[in-house]
């Protein structure tokens, strides 16, 4: 296997931080070298298919998080419904201010084009839902 490096971040309420400042607190992120890991594991292995990497935001797109929002949406209150919007964006969003608000200091960072899936699975079981 080649060498494969990554970049570590550490993030608290949007800001990042040192990663020994109050542990267990915060968000740990890595910066992957996904061509790295997909050439290594078809190296690895005839056996194998590499589906990726796409973006959080497709990969949740493709299982449906749109459909599932808009029937949650129907049946809450107007606290709920913020809520949802709030968890909804941050998972996809891409760090602009959803459609629904202006920007501001309380608009979470979208993590949907931040953060990238990959998929590497036997070659007999096909392409996973997400990646078709």
């Amino acid at each position: 296997m080649g060498r494969m490096e990554s970049f570590h971040t550490v993030f608290r309420e949007h800001k990042f931080v040192n990663i020994l400042d109050n542990p267990g607190s915060a968000d740990l992120s890595a910066y992957v070298d996904f061509p790295s890991i997909k050439h290594s594991a078809e190296e690895a292995s005839e056996n194998v298919t590499v589906h990726g990497p796409m973006t959080q935001s497709q990969f949740l797109g493709s299982l449906g998080i749109n459909f599932r929002v808009d029937a949650l949406l129907q049946n809450c209150d107007d606290e709920q419904a913020e809520s949802l919007r709030t968890g909804y964006w941050r998972l996809v969003g891409d760090g602009e201010a959803p459609f629904w608000e202006e920007p501001d200091e309380q608009t979470p960072i979208g993590m949907g084009e931040r953060y990238l899936t990959l998929a590497i699975v036997n070659r007999n079981q096909g392409t996973p839902a997400p990646f078709q």
